[in-house]
């Protein structure tokens, strides 16, 4: 490995070490909550500070989400996301992002896609059905028939999309300061499409969390699944217009009690900060004892209380939490603590990461950032996760810890669908595969058949 200067801003921001507090459990409130990684460290450690990593040392532990912005207009927000007033229904009328664009350079034509396509509504939770797709979705869909915006000819398209729920992406592919041979642009990813039930109390989205704020997170969902080219039309897609879809977003969410944890001033925030269980129906002695299985195993990475997604996170950028920066840099470090626990490695379906030329397929190589300031080259056979975007090795299969809210009715699961139940979700956590993956075996688990139907049963209530 060998010195690079390209990379040295990927470094300056990661290369120095931190130190986190170890806690006892969970902790609401502006009280620090540890990672999983960081607790067993803790705990091998009998309690002493201990090194944990450069990720940590933007991130804090607070109860706090990124902000609705002033003026955001929800029902305006629907009709651009492509929803009927049913919310189960999709309605284009207001949700094709065409016409004249001067960063296009000519004009812009839709496939027909809206944001319905991917997210079909509450019955749904505002994602995909269980695959197989043409179960429940005809082929003459253009979920199917507008498949080249996302994949471009790749032969493994279909099949993944209908039988596996996959779409392909490429994280860097508007990116205008990187040409077709750049490995960062030719990068891709084979994820499912994320339910948006409690969209708003994620802390970065997608499934590697890449997607700082929300109005990047739907514009480039705009620009990529919409149309063919890797264009963009910026001057389509106005802040405004992404302020409200974010709005509309945002206010779906599985009880309305939870609202409360996006505002100090509500006189449930403390409720909800301080018990983060209040809103989880608990009755019988077996659901008692998973929470308390839960609570040792997998609250310190799930410590968002009464949502149970990944609580670490940075404040909104911009100068206020009212404002954000709207062209924000790439290579940026991530606004939330993400892991590698292992399922992307084991690549349970045997996909394919090479590059698909039209003719054959190639390895695709990334030069990765080291702690140490030097480089990586990965040539690439598992979905790297967040080193796409943050082109840091330590990130390699690092992704979002997803919320649990309604986790019993949002099978398959992991970002790659592998695991088609809850069952097969604990026994994964309960795996080699797990307890030696980079972040797990830091804090392995091992459950007995017991623990293993009682922590069922408590995610069950969720």
């Amino acid at each position: 490995m060998t010195k690079t200067s390209t990379l040295s801003l990927v470094v300056a921001m990661t290369f120095s070490g931190g130190f986190a507090a170890c806690s006892q459990g969970p902790t609401g409130g502006e009280e620090p909550v540890t990672s999983s990684t960081d607790q067993a460290l803790c705990n091998n450690g009998n309690g002493k500070l201990v090194p944990s990593g450069s990720r940590s040392l933007h991130l804090e532990a607070r109860v706090r989400f990124n902000p609705l912005q002033p003026g955001a207009d929800t029902e305006n927000g629907r009709k651009k996301f492509g929803l009927a007033a049913d919310l189960e229904t999709e309605d284009t009328t207001e949700a094709l992002f065409e016409g004249a664009s001067l960063p296009y350079g000519g004009n812009v034509t839709s496939n027909g896609r809206s944001c319905f396509t991917c997210h079909r509504g509450l019955g749904a939770r505002l994602g995909l059905p269980a695959p197989p797709l043409t179960d429940s979705i005809a082929l003459t869909d253009t979920l199917f028939t507008g498949i080249d915006a996302d994949a471009g000819g790749d032969p493994d398209a279909m099949d993944n999309l209908n039988l596996r729920g996959l779409i392909k992406y490429r994280p860097n592919r508007f990116n205008p300061q990187r040409d077709d041979t750049d490995p960062y642009k030719q990068v891709f990813f084979w994820r499912k499409s994320i339910q948006l039930i409690n969209v708003g109390f994620n802390n970065g989205f997608l499934n590697d969390g890449r997607g700082r704020v929300m109005f990047e997170t739907a514009r480039g969902a705009v620009f990529s699944h919409t149309q063919n080219t890797d264009g963009r039309f910026d001057d389509l897609f106005p802040v405004p217009t992404g302020n409200d879809m974010e709005a509309f977003m945002f206010a779906q969410v599985s009880d309305p009690v939870l609202n409360a944890l996006r505002d100090p001033n509500d006189p449930m925030y403390d409720t909800l900060v301080n018990d983060p269980y209040y809103t989880v129906p608990i009755f019988t002695k077996s659901q008692k004892r998973g929470k308390k299985v839960f609570d040792k195993y997998c609250y310190s990475c799930h410590n968002t209380p009464n949502v149970f997604n990944g609580l670490e996170n940075i404040e909104a950028l911009g100068t206020g939490q009212s404002e954000r920066s709207v062209d924000n840099p790439g290579f940026a470090p991530p606004v939330g603590k993400f892991y590698n626990v292992g399922v992307a490695e084991a690549n349970t379906h045997n996909l394919r990461f090479t590059q698909y030329t039209g003719s054959g397929f190639a390895p695709i190589v990334l030069p990765l950032a080291n702690e140490d300031g030097t480089t990586r080259n990965l040539t690439v056979t598992f979905d790297v996760g967040l080193a796409a975007s943050t082109a840091r090795s330590e990130d390699i299969g690092r992704f979002k810890v997803p919320q649990l809210r309604g986790i019993k009715d949002a099978a398959p699961y992991f970002h790659d669908n592998s695991a088609a139940t809850l069952e097969e979700v604990v026994d994964y956590f309960n795996s080699p595969q797990y307890n030696h993956s980079a972040d797990g075996r830091d804090y392995p688990i091992h459950l007995n058949r017991h623990q293993k139907q009682d922590l069922i049963a408590f995610l069950e209530q969720l």
